[in-house]
């Protein structure tokens, strides 16, 4: 076992849910359970983890969905379903749009999805967050290159700069869930 009080904090970036759900799996099989994390959409998500205390936390199973929530009901609703079926959610804001999942059940079903479709709504649900932030990029760098030409301050051109850094990684990020979501169309 690891130090008592200790805990370790990963920020990381992930573009396929499989990928992440391995990586939180790894760091449970060294000894590290996800207490909680911050959601990300752009930026790096930041993990939180605490040493395994209990033998029972080393049979944890994670889990990922992407779905966004309007309401508290349709959040606490979601949530409900989940537990009815042995998962317990990590996401404690409908504000969230990872939830990330974890069971110790044996007797639970290892997947949160009952068929491939699941699947490929939870890409698509994430590809049309990041053309959604894309647009939005493009948007504000048009305005603010208006407002550079008006005004001639290079603050709208940082400003401006910024917001293509940030179109392109969701662009790329669009891009390597697009290639996930037509993987799961051939299979």
């Amino acid at each position: 076992m690891l130090k008592e009080k200790s805990i370790k904090k990963i920020s990381k970036k992930f573009t396929n849910f499989i990928e992440e759900e391995h990586w939180l799996q790894s760091m449970l099989n060294v000894g590290w359970v996800l207490k909680s994390y911050d959601s990300e959409d752009i930026e790096d998500c930041q993990y939180i983890f605490e040493p395994v205390n209990d033998p029972k936390q080393m049979n944890r199973i994670y889990k990922i969905d992407y779905r966004l929530f309007n309401k508290k009901d349709n959040f606490q609703e979601y949530n409900s379903i989940f537990e009815d079926a042995g998962w317990i959610a990590l996401a404690k804001s409908k504000w969230y749009s990872k939830h990330i999942f974890y069971t110790e059940h044996q007797n639970a079903d290892q997947n949160i999805f009952s068929d491939i479709e699941s699947y490929k709504e939870r890409e698509k649900r994430k590809m049309s967050t990041n053309l959604i932030y894309i647009i939005m990029s493009v948007v504000l760098f048009i305005i603010t290159i208006v407002l550079y030409n008006l005004f001639n301050k290079s603050a709208f051109m940082g400003a401006g700069i910024f917001l293509i850094i940030s179109g392109l990684k969701c662009l790329v990020d669009y891009y390597k869930h697009r290639k996930v979501f037509k993987h799961l169309c051939n299979d």
